[in-house]
């Protein structure tokens, strides 16, 4: 399964609801194929893909979709003790697990010798998960997910292929196209009227 088909698939259910996409190809290839305001798309965030998303879950009322990296993810793993902890219903984590950090030389990542994603996920508390190879179980499993109450991860085993070229994105934009989408309320604090505030404390 290759990580562009992949996202294609998550792409034909996820409907309006809002993506956290981990940097490099996992980015460019959402941009790809469908840039959405709804997409937030991270860059120069190794690691904090899944954190990003929880932040937001916590927020808010909707159902928040990562798509993480395995070897982001290796570099934060306090993010699913922290998910765990939190224990958000809304949150649906899915890991393009390639067993290798691709964009630095190809090295092979702690998945590729014996680390199970999942088990650490299940070990956190999160107790929904699945491994998924193709993209008929990865269809099964997010569907599954998108209907049923979370934390979810769902480890979908990819073949790395060639990158797409890089999308033109800037993050001023997409932080604040993205955040416009969500509804103006004193509860949210992904709309906060200080996030723009040029006051000084």
């Amino acid at each position: 399964m290759h990580r562009f088909e992949a996202t294609k698939v998550i792409l034909r259910h996820i409907g309006d609801r809002p993506i956290v996409s981990n940097l490099g190809p996992t980015t460019d290839e959402l941009w790809h194929a469908q840039d959405r305001a709804r997409n937030f798309y991270t860059w120069g965030s190794m690691g904090l893909c899944s954190s990003m998303a929880l932040g937001m879950a916590l927020s808010c009322s909707e159902t928040v979709v990562a798509l993480d990296g395995d070897g982001s993810l290796l570099m934060n793993l306090g993010t699913l003790a922290s998910i765990g902890r939190e224990n958000p219903k809304n949150l649906i984590i899915i890991v393009w697990d390639n067993e290798e950090w691709g964009q630095t030389g190809h090295q092979a990542s702690h998945t590729a010798f014996g680390t199970s994603l999942d088990q650490v996920a299940i070990g956190c508390g999160i107790k929904n998960t699945a491994i998924v190879h193709g993209e008929d179980e990865l269809e099964k499993a997010f569907c599954h997910a998108l209907e049923s109450p979370g934390p979810w991860l769902i480890l979908a085993k990819i073949e790395e292929t060639e990158h797409l070229p890089y999308a033109p994105i800037e993050p001023e934009l997409t932080l604040h196209r993205f955040r416009s989408t969500f509804e103006q309320s004193q509860s949210n604090p992904l709309t906060e009227p200080w996030v723009n505030s040029s006051k000084t404390v």
